[in-house]
């Protein structure tokens, strides 16, 4: 099981192309992880630029063997990702990883709470108001009675 994201490290460095005319990107602050999601070997590789021929090109560095190994790979919702798969690994089965399913989720929920808010109120919600509270809850997975606690209070 491979689990692939992309992190971002620094800032870009350019440099001006005199045959080219334009600014070239020289370090680019977007990295791609690649990560046994197994449990195994934790971080495998990472390597510089976000695009599918960084991505194809670091898993075809890897054996036929590997390759063919890898049953599932866990991604964001990156159509990038996605299409460097088909390619390198068509054989691997592709999920979406829980932490931006559940994140997707929170932004439509905060959505239709703030629309229903400004509804009902007419006005924004509010420290205090019982759909802050109720938001609190769900981000931070507090139990029932917690919602009001600051998450910097120490409890």
């Amino acid at each position: 099981m491979l689990g692939i994201d992309e992190i971002r490290r620094g800032r870009p460095r350019w440099t001006w192309d005199d045959p080219a005319g334009s600014w070239q990107t020289v370090v680019d602050r977007w990295h791609v992880g690649f990560v046994d999601i197994s449990g195994g070997q934790g971080l495998l590789g990472q390597f510089e630029g976000r695009t599918s021929a960084a991505v194809t090109g670091w898993l075809g560095h890897r054996s036929q063997a590997w390759r063919d190994g890898v049953a599932f790979v866990a991604i964001d919702m990156c159509t990038v990702f996605k299409s460097a798969i088909r390619t390198a690994l068509p054989q691997a089965r592709l999920v979406v990883d829980h932490f931006h399913v559940v994140q997707l989720a929170d932004q439509a929920v905060t959505e239709v709470r703030r629309r229903v808010t400004v509804q009902v109120r007419g006005r924004r919600g509010r420290k205090g108001s019982r759909e802050w509270e109720l938001r609190n809850r769900l981000t931070r997975s507090a139990p029932p009675g917690c919602a009001a606690r600051s998450s910097t209070d120490g409890r």
